[in-house]
């Protein structure tokens, strides 16, 4: 990890899809002279070519192949890094969200897996390193300011602490200590305590009288009004639509005193018949 020790771990593993082999990556490349010969490279910021040329000669300076996978070859190393850079624009199969059957296929046609591990010490408060800490290079913004990765996500649990400080209250808790509040729509009229106000009315617009050109052509004024005028136009506004039907509405009633009320069906008394003797 690029902060402290104990941060995390990670090893790269190549594995030989066919024989299931697998070496640890360091094992047949030096990885840490590697990675000072590519920091040399890119602080040398030359041109595309000669930094895959340098790319090239360190994964060449550093590999080992008698320590590296049986058939594992340096033309499989530098096509494998190729391939995941993108260095030489050599075609592997595309991997953008447009790609195909045919581009998977074609990277999986390769020999060998690089597979990467990786892991990370979430800590606890009886192991809590603040030394780990301190040198945490994943800052979180947040209200109360950037807080380490560390700090906020283990240990005490700086996250929980800072979603509780700026949560909102979720409708239920609200009702709990509020209550309920009436809810005002459908035409329902709503109590004022005064009417007073301070607004100057044009006599010329309140004389003008109610706006009735909309309720002449039909037209919805709300959305409530539309809403009504598609109930209506999809069950049909004539006399005999659902809503104006009598037995539609005992069915309603049926089904609410059943599976609202839990209420039973009468049970019904059967009355023998008389024999005659």
């Amino acid at each position: 990890c690029g902060c402290h020790p104990n941060c995390g771990i990670g090893m790269a593993v190549m594995i030989d899809k066919e024989t299931k082999e697998s070496v640890p990556f360091t094992a047949f490349v030096k990885g840490e002279r590697l990675a000072k010969d590519i920091a040399k490279v890119n602080d040398a910021a030359g041109s595309r070519t000669s930094s895959v040329i340098g790319m090239a000669l360190a994964l060449m300076r550093n590999y080992d192949p008698f320590k590296a996978p049986r058939h594992f070859k340096l033309s499989d190393l530098l096509k494998k890094f190729d391939k995941t850079f993108g260095a030489t624009g050599h075609d592997y199969g595309s991997v953008s969200g447009e790609r195909t059957k045919a581009d998977i296929d074609k990277r999986r046609s390769d020999r060998w897996n690089f597979l990467f591990i990786a892991g990370m010490w979430f800590q606890d408060l009886f192991n809590y390193d603040f030394r780990r800490t301190e040198r945490c290079i994943i800052p979180y913004a947040t209200q109360e300011g950037e807080i380490s990765f560390c700090a906020y996500n283990t240990g005490i649990g700086w996250r929980n602490i800072i979603e509780k400080m700026h949560m909102t209250a979720t409708l239920t808790k609200w009702y709990d200590e509020h209550g309920r509040h009436e809810i005002i729509a459908g035409g329902k009229d709503v109590n004022l305590s005064s009417t007073e106000h301070s607004l100057v009315l044009d006599p010329e617009a309140v004389a003008a009288g109610a706006q009735t050109d909309l309720d002449e052509q039909g037209i919805a004024k709300n959305a409530r009004q539309e809403k009504i005028a598609a109930r209506d136009l999809t069950n049909g506004a004539d006399e005999k639509s659902p809503e104006k039907d009598a037995a539609y509405h005992e069915q309603m009633a049926a089904l609410y005193r059943q599976h609202v009320l839990k209420e039973e069906k009468p049970s019904l008394v059967q009355i023998q018949g008389l024999d005659k003797k």
